[in-house]
């Protein structure tokens, strides 16, 4: 057959299922045939512009209903089976486990719709949404809104004026801004931990911009390994997640924050600081913007302390010229921060509601934390107390799709350790999302069946190297 066109169903409210759909029916429709091969998942994330992570969920959900199958190697396939047998009311009736995004997890009691319903409230009454906050905003953000941002930034961004300050739709755009100003400015190389953020690659590649891997342990980044491969070739742009690393959750000590620091110093090394995690932290540790002002742009996105509904992220730019700059960039590539939501975060944070929600999802995040820890016992885990997300490294002789391909024929869905790679790594494991489950009963029974499935001697027949 011609290769299958990647597509995303139009009623779609959540891309993965979108992709899933969009097989079902083109099976159903003959368009797709018993047998027939599938693009690869760096392709069809390139076709659909999602990144990697998405098409991962899509292919473990595709799997679950029985509609492709996985052969280490050569690729994804539509199944040999009917497909009769599925049920799509399985998935309505919690039988399967989505644990691969990484949502915040948010208590029942928060009752996050009617804060927002609230705010919404208050701030037509007050009428400042009539002013500006249903009209078109400054690429920048609206002055207001980059006051609330530097007094949400202030604990950790230490004199932060407000005019170096923009505001993005999510730090996936946000991100993908600066990339794109940096290269402007002559950026060809970008270093990342091993492990890290899917989406940074993606826009690398379409950017053609060169990823470098560095090694990595459960502290995070390895400074060493970094000036090794500053020595070895020229390194442009430094990337780094320094608390509650996304996936591995490693938090940089204040000893390796200091050391990149001055080796971006010595090799003239810009860094990006994407800081999503901070306010979950007890242990407030100095941030890379105030090590290396002069050459790092700091990214905090709402969405993965509050909520995805709340597509805003603040950067910090290192100086005056450079938000200029970044603003010009914005100005070209980027879609406006939705203006209400982001009035909804400057009430909560000039309120001081912001505290009392980031709170209650970090007490959340505890709470679900210790259970993964009683259940994964004599596991190797990477965790922090407050992430929503955990590490779960894999025996050897595992592979890391293997596993994720079994969880999710068992029920259970999450993200292989490939998603994440930035170059070749050895290192096998799965990232578990303990946020993504609202039903805290559902997501203990995932965890056990994780915990079962990872037991040496239950899948190596399938996932000897």
């Amino acid at each position: 057959m011609s290769t299958w066109s990647a597509r995303i169903d139009s009623n779609a409210r959540v891309k993965y299922i979108g992709i899933v759909d969009a097989i079902e029916t083109d099976i159903k429709n003959r368009i797709l045939k018993p047998g027939d091969r599938l693009p690869a998942q760096r392709q069809m994330a390139d076709a659909l512009s999602v990144d990697l992570t998405t098409v991962t969920r899509a292919i473990n959900e595709a799997a679950r209903r029985g509609l492709v199958e996985t052969q280490r190697g050569n690729g994804c396939f539509i199944a040999q089976t009917t497909f009769s047998h599925y049920n799509s009311s399985q998935l309505i009736e919690g039988k399967t486990l989505d644990l691969s995004m990484n949502n915040p997890p948010i208590p029942n009691e928060l009752n996050l719709e009617k804060s927002i319903a609230e705010a919404i409230s208050e701030l037509s009454l007050s009428g400042i949404s009539a002013s500006h906050h249903l009209c078109y905003q400054e690429t920048a953000g609206h002055p207001d809104d980059r006051l609330a941002g530097q007094q949400w930034l202030s604990p950790k961004l230490t004199g932060l004026n407000s005019d170096q300050l923009l505001i993005s739709s999510g730090a996936h755009s946000a991100l993908f801004c600066l990339l794109s100003y940096l290269k402007r400015k002559g950026a060809k190389t970008i270093a990342a931990p091993e492990f890290s953020y899917p989406g940074l690659r993606a826009m690398a590649d379409q950017l053609q911009l060169d990823v470098i891997g560095i090694s990595m342990d459960e502290q995070g980044i390895i400074p060493e390994q970094f000036q090794l491969q500053c020595e070895k070739q020229s390194i442009d742009v430094l990337y780094v997640i320094p608390n509650i690393d996304n996936p591995t959750t490693a938090t940089l000590s204040v000893k390796r924050r200091e050391s990149l620091a001055a080796l971006a110093d010595q090799f003239n090394v810009t860094i990006i600081e994407d800081d999503p995690y901070y306010h979950f932290l007890d242990e407030k540790l100095p941030s890379l913007y105030n090590l290396a002002r002069h050459r790092t742009w700091h990214v905090a996105t709402i969405s993965k302390c509050l909520s995805p509904s709340l597509r805003v992220a603040y950067i910090a730019s290192p100086n005056i010229n450079d938000a200029l700059g970044l603003t010009e960039e914005m100005r070209i590539s980027h879609l406006m921060a939705p203006p209400l939501m982001t009035a909804v975060v400057s009430y909560w944070i000039t309120h001081h509601k912001i505290n009392e929600i980031t709170q209650a999802i970090k007490a959340e995040n505890i709470i679900r934390q210790s259970l993964a820890k009683s259940i994964f016992q004599q596991s190797d885990v990477w965790s922090h107390p407050a992430s929503p997300h955990l590490w779960l490294k894999l025996p050897h002789g595992y592979k890391a799709l293997d596993f994720a391909e079994q969880a999710s024929r068992i029920g259970v869905s999450i993200v292989p350790s490939t998603a994440f790679v930035m170059s070749r790594s050895h290192s096998q494991a799965v990232r578990i999302s303990l946020g993504a489950s609202s039903d805290f009963e559902s997501l203990k029974q995932g965890l056990t069946l994780l915990s079962d499935l990872y037991r040496p001697g239950l899948i190596r027949s399938k996932t000897i190297v």
